[in-house]
């Protein structure tokens, strides 16, 4: 129940800051043209990959250099990286399960699971990016609770 409420907590926030930013012609929602959809995509799957691996090589050319990381106000490309690292030191992944993704406009909305090398061990919740012409200019992580064993 209280994973749920969680859950349900962070795509409401995700929503609420969505529809805040998204702009409108009349009715219908003006969308990203299919060239910046898929580059944003391309580099949603590279931050993805380094979250999953802890390789963070190719983040220079998918975050932009005012990139605001909202777990803790930190800005540019190194606090991401030197946040993955540690995290990966830390809890040491095993694996990552994607278990849902949205897209809408600019916001990529990832429901994640991240299993540690004990897998008893599961971290869950929902990673949030903004991106624009494929460099990401936010993020955001909202947990599904504490970290907790199966």
């Amino acid at each position: 129940m209280n994973k749920l409420w969680w859950i349900s907590a962070a795509l409401l926030v995700f929503l609420s800051v969505v529809s805040c930013v998204t702009e409108h012609k009349g009715s219908s929602t003006v969308s990203l043209s299919s060239l910046a959809a898929e580059r944003n995509k391309k580099a949603n799957e590279t931050l993805l990959k380094a979250f999953q691996t802890g390789d963070v090589s190719a983040l220079d050319g998918i975050i932009a250099p005012d990139f605001v990381n909202h777990a803790g106000e930190r800005i540019g490309v190194d606090s991401l990286k030197v946040g993955i690292v540690r995290f990966h030191a830390r809890f040491k992944p095993d694996r990552m399960e994607i278990k849902r993704q949205l897209m809408d406009g600019e916001y990529f909305s990832d429901w994640i699971r991240y299993v540690g090398s004990d897998s008893s061990m599961v971290i869950e919740g929902i990673e949030m990016t903004r991106y624009a012409n494929g460099k990401a200019m936010e993020h955001w992580f909202f947990f599904g609770g504490t970290p907790r064993r199966r």
